[in-house]
């Protein structure tokens, strides 16, 4: 099973137009198997004192039917202030508090930046992947940034640009083989 995990909390993100895009393009690959997180849907009772040894009913379902049978993951990144949203910081803290060998060691991961900016998050994919290397997540060596992404929007849902999709699906196919 593949999980993609949309990295921001904002309502109404545009990461998950990319999440959508990225679980489009596996299913077309004959990936049957794909799951959406995306954080926008993340309770703000996450981040407590005590969640570290207390137990969260969302937390605890996510982990069962996303994360635990996951062999793969791909992280669609949003730049916030030079790097990765906080959201999705908070979210791994909360799932690596209790048992972070079940939820993430030995896993692969493949990771998307995005920006509307010009550098498509690099600098968030290069902190992420620190992360990822303590949590003992794989890192696939492809990493696409999407960069100017209003200037590939189609309208307020849609992305079109042949090129950047193209990119993502190379991206894809080298990591189903990963």
């Amino acid at each position: 099973m593949i999980t993609i995990i949309v990295g921001s909390n904002r309502k109404g993100n545009i990461s998950n137009l990319i999440g959508e895009l990225y679980k489009r393009t596996l299913l077309n690959l004959d990936i049957k198997n794909v799951r959406l997180i995306n954080l926008e849907y993340m309770p703000s009772g996450i981040l407590h004192k005590d969640m570290y040894t207390d137990t969260n009913k969302w937390i605890e379902n996510i982990k069962e039917e996303y994360l635990y049978p996951a062999e793969k993951f791909i992280f669609i990144l949003p730049e916030y202030n030079g790097t990765f949203p906080g959201a999705v910081k908070l979210f791994i803290d909360a799932l690596s508090s209790k048992d972070a060998e079940k939820t993430f060691y030995g896993k692969k991961a493949a990771l998307v930046g995005i920006s509307a900016g010009k550098f498509g998050n690099w600098l968030g994919l290069e902190h992420f992947g620190v992360v990822m290397n303590y949590l003992k997540i794989n890192v696939y060596h492809k990493k696409v940034s999407i960069s100017n992404l209003w200037k590939y929007m189609k309208d307020e849902v849609s992305f079109e640009d042949e090129k950047t999709e193209e990119y993502i699906k190379g991206q894809l196919e080298g990591f189903i083989k990963f």
